[in-house]
């Protein structure tokens, strides 16, 4: 057996031994000062810098004594009959974040939306939402949002608008001018209804669909070619033996990372199913779900497509079959060895194995489809039938830009798309649209592109309207509004109606299309359809029972023509251009909960750098920091870098969905935008640009980074095995665990905690967590945890109660990765509590570690000696900046003033409304009563939460499995919370 206790390291400079670098991190209260202003000696103070000081310390202590901000309470003079004040009314609804329309649940109070829960209902995303669909309560208050209908710059009735509309879309259908609706690639059923029937009405109207990220539409241009059909299939990683994915990032931001990531952690869960899918990543980037794989191979962009053509050659000659278009590709810069055991393991489970590829390349999207034919597993893994078709006879940005520049266009209508901002031509475009006669948008702000528009109508949120998705074929949810539009502004389905003739609310014609299409399909449930109608309403989603439809056959027709552009582009460097976890395509970056939130690779907040490989920043003399120009074609950005692990080395990877002008007070100016650096091939916008050059400024550029001194000083606090150790010893890679209690002793001062009720306790499995900070998000919505900004997180300052620690081990050149959930231990020999002069941090009778803000006084003696460093402290009274966004608070945890710490209180307010609610109802509380916020979100389903007093819960269950483990047993501090080993299924058949 290997060393149980490998070396983990967070940064290139700890994996080196820098002593500088590592020196600067020893300080966890340090000031970062500003770049070119240099530190005071610790010798040069004088006695008058003395007195300043302690006077400065005098003024800090009378600050912490502040009172909180008073606050008026004005009661109701007529209460609605559905409203008891103190109580939530719950909706169940479908999130509009992305096109994966994940199942959700919205909290309210006293009318205010609060909070945004997974639906536990919903059969596609069970309960998971990501941490852009939990932040999007706040995106609801946004002071940013516009207001009100607009032309120009004026404000128009709603009336008067539509009078506009109608006259200019009536001119352009007599004069023969086209009618173009720019929408996205993925709407609802009945948004898609309502867009027909807009069509029927103008004859030369047609719809151009824009996709940001184009991956949605590659995918479904892909399936025209192999399959006949323009559609997005139903992948089922649950159902996987072997997954072998090509720069598909599917648990972070492919397709559905939602659905994919509870599929992935069930087929990985190697303590109940005895056995685990295989993982293989192919990526030029680290991403997501690279960092999870079990085997990842670095290549360049360019040799992504050349690797799974390679793996398509093979496969096609164990079928004994020949694909057309393969004879003439250059074999990948890839091993002999990796390729073949690529293929051998895929070919080993056939049926059971899974193909899937990422971005926005037709050909590379029609060599994953050819390998799925090849082995089989269409129907099973991947499934047509299933999927969801997509609009076949749509134009493309590319045509649409060819007309405007002919001028032979009279309306442009956008709606819910920005491409002034996302496409590399929106520059081009803008300028165009000054000669159209009518162009309109319905952004919900007077985004980049609604500002080169003539008429502004602003649509509601999905928080405040209604609409429906069907994201697999049988699975129909329904989004309900949970409050009224805060503002003057409709629904884009009404303003279609609107427009063709038809005026209908939407919730009409939402009610009737259901009616008379979707009610039919749900033949045989023996009721009428307003109980029908009810109970859709009630739990968000229904599942139709209707025959599966027949997946149309593969044909190999059109591959040679398909694959005729794949081919290795020599380059020295290559522009990659992905996603984040966060901001997505950038449509919600003006939300401060997602540009705080750390990315779960780079750890970096506010901002985008871009990531290239150690081995090239030390051959160029590059640190984090340090700015370059980046150039493709005729465009130019500055940035600056950041040296990330897991990067191939002819690579340049920028985020995209930052650089806003016109999103809002949060993101404008934040970070640069990407965009415009793509490539646009054969008429499509393309995120992989080879031939790039990178030049260095010389100038210097501090990066928000959040992971700087969380670090355990060498001490075990990741633990892993390999399958194949764990199947033949349940402790494999956990033998240093010496029992419950801590590190083999139990000598310690104190008398210990006697605890007659109640003994509340987390357990998070590290082979579950992928990492995606959704449980990051979901606290900081839930317990009023205030974003501070990025000059406070280059302080050090970040104020999140739970953070995700990244840790790497091995190469820096392919690292492997463990991800650590980080919250308060809650220990049962807190060190926390021996030093609080006030007593502010207690112990309480159910074994939570509890802050009392009224007795604290900021000493800051507490976070001194939290050895996880899970402690923060308020330096500021964070309030919002509008009166508006300060509607998001959760009423049932208060807002804590300046000089106050506070930390994660594992949701002790869902604890005792719970256990109030057991009251009620005359029973004892159940295990799984008790969700806390980060456990409720996770599409892993990593965290477990629960009485471990009580044998049979599942948290007292896990704490004695032979994965468990606790932080820091040698101290004994008694950690409340549960650590499972990770398990990986690389195939070597030994411990790590």
């Amino acid at each position: 057996m290997s060393d149980p206790l490998p070396k983990y390291w967070q940064s290139l400079a700890e994996r080196a031994g820098d002593l500088g670098a590592l020196a600067q991190t020893q300080d966890e209260f340090a000031e970062p000062l500003p770049v070119g202003v240099a530190a005071t000696p610790p010798d040069a103070n004088s006695r008058r810098d003395f007195f300043k000081l302690m006077g400065l310390s005098a003024a800090a202590a009378m600050v912490a004594c502040q009172r909180a901000p008073v606050q008026q309470i004005i009661p109701y003079v007529a209460r609605p009959d559905e409203v008891t004040p103190g109580l939530a009314l719950w909706y169940a609804s479908t999130c509009d974040g992305c096109s994966a329309r994940c199942g959700l649940l919205l909290k309210t109070r006293d009318g205010r939306p609060i909070k945004v829960e997974g639906n536990d209902e919903h059969p596609v995303s069970r309960g998971g939402v990501c941490a852009v669909g939990q932040a999007s309560v706040l995106s609801l208050y946004d002071a940013s949002r516009a207001r009100y209908p607009t032309r120009g710059a004026t404000r128009v009735s709603w009336t008067d608008l539509d009078a506009d509309v109608t006259q200019a879309l009536r001119k352009a259908t007599e004069a023969g001018k086209g009618i173009r609706v720019v929408l996205p690639w993925h709407l609802g059923p009945t948004a898609e209804a309502a867009v027909k029937r807009f069509l029927a009405a103008y004859p030369t109207a047609r719809t151009v669909r824009d996709e940001a990220l184009g991956e949605l539409s590659a995918i479904a241009d892909a399936h025209r070619v192999t399959h006949g059909v323009r559609a997005v299939p139903d992948y089922r990683f649950d159902k996987a033996a072997v997954i072998a994915s090509f720069g598909a990032d599917f648990l972070g931001t492919w397709v559905s990372p939602v659905a994919f990531t509870r599929q992935y952690a069930e087929s990985r869960d190697a303590a109940r199913r005895r056995t685990m899918s295989r993982h293989f990543q192919v990526e030029p980037v680290m991403t997501l779900t690279g960092a999870a794989a079990d085997r990842r191979f670095v290549v360049a962009p360019s040799d992504v497509a050349l690797v799974l053509a390679d793996l398509v050659r093979r496969l096609a000659v164990k079928a004994g079959r020949e694909v057309p278009g393969l004879a003439s590709l250059p074999p990948p810069a890839l091993d002999e060895a990796s390729r073949v055991e690529l293929a051998d393991t895929l070919w080993a489970q056939r049926q059971d194995a899974l193909v899937v590829a990422g971005g926005d390349d037709v050909a590379t999207q029609v060599l994953a489809n050819t390998a799925n034919a090849l082995l089989g597993n269409e129907g099973h893994t991947v499934s047509l039938a299933d999927g969801t078709a997509l609009d076949a006879d749509a134009m493309s940005l590319g045509t649409l830009l060819t007309e405007l520049r002919a001028g032979s266009v009279g309306v442009v209508l956008f709606m819910g798309v920005n491409p002034v901002y996302s496409d590399p031509r929106g520059a081009e475009l803008a300028a165009l649209l000054k000669d159209v006669p009518l162009t309109l948008s319905t952004s919900d702000r007077r985004d980049e592109t609604a500002v080169h528009v003539g008429l502004h109508a602003p649509e509601s949120t999905a928080l405040e309207s209604w609409g429906d998705a069907e994201v697999r074929r049988g699975v129909v949810s329904l989004r309900q509004p949970a409050v009224a539009p805060l503002h003057e502004t409709r629904s884009g389905v009404e303003s279609l109606l609107q427009w063709a003739g038809a005026p209908q609310p939407h919730y009409d014609f939402l009610r009737a299309r259901w009616e008379a299409e979707v009610f039919p399909r749900a033949s045989g449930l023996g009721q009428g359809f307003i109980a029908f109608w009810d109970d859709a309403l009630r739990r968000g989603v229904v599942t139709l029972g209707a025959a599966a439809a027949e997946a149309p056959a593969f044909r190999e027709e059109g591959l040679a023509k398909a694959l005729a552009g794949v081919a290795r582009h020599a380059a020295e460097w290559e522009l990659v251009l992905y996603p984040t976890v966060a901001l997505r395509d950038g449509a919600p970056a003006n939300n401060a909960w997602l540009q705080e939130v750390a990315d779960p690779i780079t750890k970096v907040t506010w901002g985008n750098p871009a990531c290239i490989a150690p081995a090239r920043a030390k051959a160029l003399g590059l640190k984090d920091g340090d700015v370059v120009q980046v150039r493709a074609g005729s465009t130019t950005l500055s940035v600056p870098v950041l040296v990330q692990a897991g990067t191939h080395p002819s690579v340049i990877a920028v985020a995209v969905g930052y650089g806003r002008t016109q999103a809002g007070r949060v993101a404008d100016g934040v970070g640069v935008n990407g965009y415009p650096l793509s490539a646009v091939v054969d008429g499509r916008a393309r995120r992989t640009v080879p031939g790039v050059t990178v030049q260095a400024t010389g100038e210097q550029q501090p990066l928000a980074l959040t992971q700087t001194h969380h670090r355990l000083e060498g001490r075990p606090h990741v633990r892993e095995a390999e399958l194949a150790a764990f199947l033949a010893n349940p402790r494999a890679g956990n033998e240093v665990h010496a029992g419950h209690g801590g590190g083999g002793h139990s000598l310690s001062l104190w008398s210990g905690h006697e605890y007659k009720g109640h003994r509340w306790a987390l357990a998070v499995d590290l082979s579950a967590c992928t990492g995606c900070s959704a449980c990051v998000v979901s606290c900081q919505a839930e317990n009023n945890i205030p974003s501070v900004g990025r000059d406070e997180v280059l302080r050090r300052r970040d104020m999140h109660w739970m953070r995700i620690d990244r840790y790497y081990q091995g190469d820096e050149a392919n690292p492997q990765v463990v991800h650590q959930p980080m919250m308060c231990q809650h220990c049962e020999n807190a060190p926390c509590e021996t030093v609080c002069p006030v007593l502010a941090t207690v112990h309480s009778s159910e074994g939570l570690n509890q802050q009392v803000y009224n007795r604290c006084v900021g000493t800051r003696y507490c976070a001194n000696n939290c050895p996880t460093k899970v402690r923060r402290f308020n330096w500021f009274d964070y309030e919002h900046a509008e009166p508006l966004e300060r509607m998001v608070l959760n009423p049932d945890v208060v807002v804590r003033s300046r000089g106050v710490m506070e930390k994660c209180s594992m949701c002790v307010q869902r604890i005792q409304e719970s256990k109030a609610a057991a009251n009620r109802e005359g029973r004892p509380l159940r295990d799984g009563d008790i969700q806390t916020a980060c456990q409720q979100s996770c599409p892993a389903k990593a965290i477990h939460f629960g009485d471990v007093n009580d044998p049979d819960s599942q948290v007292a269950r896990l704490a004695k499995d032979g994965r468990a483990f606790r932080l820091l047993e040698e101290l004994n501090i008694g950690s409340s919370i549960t650590y499972l080993t990770k398990i990986r299924n690389t195939g070597s058949g030994s411990g790590t």
